[in-house]
């Protein structure tokens, strides 16, 4: 056969050289099994030169990086088709799960004994707040507090209902805290205030007298326990005292009267305190009561939490104590050995002005069972 009449193959050496050249001058490369002119005798007159074998190098790297890709792809869909088939398989476990019996009822008829324990303060009988003086946010006259005093013992009594569909309660816990009278201590109280301060102190009584009777009528109760704090508003001197501080108060003076009051009532018992701090046992817990104002409200982050446990720490070298209770700060907050009740008052231009967040009227209950401790927490809303 002549050299024009032999089978002739592609150049690929370069992508622009693709000359057809016999297979006698061709050489194939072993990994691409492409084939190549041999040297000397490239038909472009380029020869073996750096130039060439770097492209053919550029070439070969570019390839096998297609490859590699198709390579990462074909796994990458592999992997996609076990994962399915692992979700098909659990799903089809799942559909052959068999029917687990029915949760069974507490049958063993066993119920503890629950002592719910409200806290009454910081009700500030007699105040006026005037919506135009705290941005509308709150409004308060006697009308109104005699309002929200009937409605937070009618609420509480509908907790109790509720605990007594799985423990007993037989007993309760009413704690007047102090500050339930306003009083007459800073010259806009004395002008803006329709009541004075013994007739704040009335009016007061006659709102626990009528929770009081509700709660002994319709609770249910076999007792009702009431501890009483006084506060730092119902004192009857410029400041507090301390050694005299029962003596120089209307509402240690009003306590006095709820127990004459109730003296024939055997279901009702009235444990007032002649000092600061009083301490109640409840179920084999030691309960703290104070008013609150020996705690000196520093600010910072913390709030009143740091101060208050390092009060609560002093007091314990004394008297160990298993929770401490407490009004006056109106700021509905709880820690672990330690509770702070709301306000019945709510927003008032003093604490606006301040700038302590507005809190709606409400007062905390707590209770306590007979084998778990301290249980349910619940705020009584009283608008």
């Amino acid at each position: 056969m002549a050299a024009d009449e032999q089978l002739k193959f592609t150049c690929r050496r370069t992508r622009r050289c693709r000359e057809k050249l016999p297979a006698d001058l061709l050489i194939r490369d072993a990994a691409t099994g492409e084939l190549f002119c041999k040297p000397g005798h490239c038909p472009k007159g380029k020869g073996d030169t750096q130039e060439a074998l770097t492209q053919l190098q550029i070439e070969n790297r570019r390839l096998r990086e297609q490859v590699r890709g198709q390579t990462s792809d074909q796994d990458r869909l592999l992997s996609k088709v076990e994962s399915l088939q692992d979700q098909l398989a659990t799903a089809l476990e799942i559909r052959d799960i068999e029917q687990p019996a029915p949760l069974a009822a507490n049958a063993t008829g066993k119920r503890s004994e629950t002592v719910p324990l409200l806290l009454c303060s910081d009700w500030h009988c007699g105040a006026i707040v005037d919506p135009a003086t705290v941005c509308g946010l709150n409004r308060y006259d006697v009308d109104i507090f005699h309002e929200r005093a009937n409605a937070l013992f009618r609420n509480t009594l509908r907790v109790v209902r509720m605990l007594r569909s799985t423990a007993e309660v037989r007993r309760c816990v009413i704690w007047l805290g102090g500050d339930l009278i306003d009083n007459w201590l800073h010259p806009d109280q004395v002008e803006t205030q329709i009541l004075s301060p013994t007739q704040q102190l009335i009016e007061c009584e006659r709102a626990i007298v009528v929770g009081l009777d509700y709660l002994l009528e319709h609770g249910d109760f076999e007792q009702i326990i009431v501890p009483c704090s006084f506060g730092n508003h119902g004192r009857t001197t410029e400041k507090m005292r301390a050694g005299n501080a029962a003596a120089t108060s209307y509402e240690w003076l009003m306590f006095k009267s709820l127990a004459r009051h109730y003296r024939k009532e055997q279901r009702i018992s009235f444990d007032i305190s002649d000092g600061n701090i009083h301490y109640v046992d409840i179920l084999g817990h030691r309960l703290r009561f104070h008013h609150g104002d020996a705690i000196r409200y520093g600010g910072g982050v913390g709030g009143i939490t740091i101060p208050l446990q390092k009060w609560i720490y002093r007091q314990d070298q004394g008297i160990k104590a298993d929770h401490t209770f407490m009004g006056h700060f109106h700021q509905l907050t709880m820690g672990q050995n330690w509770s702070v009740n709301g306000s019945l008052i709510g927003a008032t231009p003093y604490g606006m002005k301040l700038g302590f967040a507005p809190e709606r009227p409400q007062q905390l209950l707590r209770c306590i069972d007979s084998e778990r401790g301290f249980t349910i927490s619940a705020p009584i809303l009283t608008d």
